[in-house]
């Protein structure tokens, strides 16, 4: 029986450990390379698109600019003017910021109104200014005037290589462009220590000193927020490979895909149609939602079919404060990974698992359950460790490693148990056929033959079939009904065999001995073929034992 056991447990071994070893290697080589990055993201975009909605973020509120709004001022781009008694307005309902996302790089509207704008922001110590920075094409755009450089925020988002947003960045330094720009000023000033903070963070600054929180530098160099770390990602995040994140950049957690804060139109701030209340101690953020603006970024949730995913910019913004705020505030989880050598660890140990599956359930019924019952698991626990946790973990490499691992062990396991089968059906046969018409030295050389084939199994005749032909009481019920299979089978090849007249050997001339010589001369081709293939390394030495007595 413990002979038995450790038999099982060595071809366990042997069948399911190297089986997944061998296919998740190269699953994780091709990771590695990128070869699953396109196909991560769109399940990363799917599990996002999947979590329920999330209750919207009253901290945040943004002012919308949008076709109706243009329709009742009657401008295109809207006037300085106009934006400098919005401004003034939204300061009497004393927010704690004003993130201030329109480009006014040139001058719109009367004069007059460029100049009570600029005396607005100067004045102001609550108005972040968006700005955009310079590239190696791009000469960048100003904030607007009057800002000062403690107020000028970056508003841009970075792109994956599929033009959908899904990290921010926290602080980044413009770049030199080609050519040098005709206007200089803080965005396209290319330094190393011109390091200038994001719109979002910026604002969300803003909001936690008004709660007593401030940032400070943790040990790793990151932002640190009361009990709440800013982890930086790097280019290979999660099931990221060639992600560019020269600047400090996080993954964006979004709330939603719509309504995610609380959206008043400029038309009614102006016409006095909110209340202090609505705005009093709370981020307030200014931006176009009109088409006309194209202010449009391709957001995850493509397949919401609103405007076909995409999300406009002062939008995302508001949904990058609220991350912030939410997970110092509220402890809302922000989007983390494992290690690179735990991703490897996790892989594997859904490999070893699944091949364990397909090789105790042997019943084809049993390993097609198994198999599907693998593979909901892997997308359940990845989509619950993303939904509380935050947890952002391989899915598809896990899948596809677990699946093949199962086949594989399924495909080795068939084709043990073939031969496996063969050898006991030829043991069977030969027992009970009886030694009529055979020699006993023909009876050795055949167990010397069958002995070769079971050794390539780790098991022997003696162990599972009694001298006869019985099937020993300690066998598994699997290798019973194997059994039974295949003592059906030989009694009907037995049967349908046609009796030979056995004809004396102690005659001459009745052409016998020549027969019995091919069968020995058969017999014997038959033992050295085995012999080299399968007892090349056995210490046994068959001709030294009496033929009377066959090893086994």
């Amino acid at each position: 029986m413990a002979r038995s056991g450790r038999s099982t447990l060595k071809l366990m071994l042997k069948t399911v450990l190297l089986t997944s070893l061998v296919l998740t290697a190269p699953i994780v080589a091709i990771r590695w390379w990128g070869g699953f990055e396109e196909v991560e993201l769109n399940a990363y975009d799917r599990f996002l698109r999947q979590r329920p909605p999330e209750e919207p973020d009253d901290r945040v509120v943004v002012i919308t600019i949008g076709e109706r709004d243009i329709e009742q001022l009657q401008q295109y781009p809207i006037h300085d003017g106009t934006f400098a008694d919005l401004l003034e307005k939204l300061e009497s309902y004393q927010p704690r910021g004003i993130g201030f996302d329109i480009s006014r790089d040139v001058p719109h509207g009367p004069l007059a109104g460029r100049k009570r704008l600029t005396e607005v922001i100067a004045q102001s110590d609550t108005i972040i200014s968006g700005c955009m920075l310079s590239s190696e094409k791009y000469p960048g755009s100003p904030p607007a005037p009057g800002t000062t450089d403690e107020r000028v925020a970056f508003v841009e988002s970075p792109e994956d290589f599929d033009k959908t947003v899904r990290r921010s960045i926290l602080i980044s330094t413009p770049t030199a462009a080609d050519p040098t720009p005709l206007t200089q000023h803080l965005c396209n000033t290319a330094r190393e220590d011109n390091e200038i903070l994001s719109l979002s963070l910026h604002l969300a600054l803003i909001y936690l000193e008004g709660a007593g929180i401030s940032a400070k530098p943790a040990n790793t160099g990151e932002i640190q927020l009361d009990q709440q770390l800013l982890s930086r990602i790097n280019g290979r995040f999660g099931s990221y490979t060639h992600a560019d994140t020269p600047e400090y950049q996080m993954m964006l957690n979004y709330r939603g895909a719509k309504q995610v804060v609380p959206e008043v139109s400029i038309s009614d701030v102006l016409q006095g149609k909110i209340t202090a209340a609505s705005i009093r101690d709370r981020v307030v953020l200014i931006g176009s939602t009109s088409l006309v603006s194209k202010d449009l970024i391709s957001t995850p949730y493509i397949e919401t079919g609103t405007d076909s995913g995409n999300m406009h910019g002062v939008l995302v913004h508001a949904q990058a404060v609220s991350q912030i705020l939410s997970a110092v505030l509220d402890q809302r989880q922000l989007i983390q990974s494992w290690s690179e050598v735990g991703e490897i660890f996790w892989i594997w140990g859904w490999a070893l698992g699944s091949g364990l599956l397909a090789f105790y359930n042997r019943r084809l019924e049993l390993f097609l359950l198994g198999t599907i019952a693998t593979g909901l698991a892997v997308t359940g626990l990845c989509y619950a460790l993303f939904l509380y946790q935050g947890l952002w973990v391989p899915f598809v490499p896990t899948l596809i490693t677990g699946i093949l691992t199962a086949l594989g062990v399924r495909f080795i396991d068939l084709a043990n148990r073939t031969g496996y089968s063969q050898a006991i059906y030829e043991q069977l046969l030969e027992q009970w056929r009886g030694g009529a018409g055979r020699d006993r030295k023909g009876d050795y050389l055949e167990q010397l033959v069958l002995r070769a084939r079971l050794a390539r199994h780790d098991q022997t005749a003696s162990e599972l079939i009694t001298d006869n032909g019985q099937l020993r009481e300690t066998t598994s019920p699997q290798v019973k009904a194997l059994y039974e299979q295949i003592s059906q089978q030989v009694q009907r090849d037995l049967a349908a065999e046609k009796p030979e007249p056995i004809l004396p050997s102690n005659k001459p001339g009745n052409g016998n001995s020549k027969l019995q010589a091919r069968q020995l001369q058969t017999l014997l081709s038959r033992a050295r073929q085995s012999r080299s293939q399968s007892l090349s390394g056995s210490h046994h030495n068959p001709a030294q034992q009496p033929p009377s007595e066959p090893p086994v």
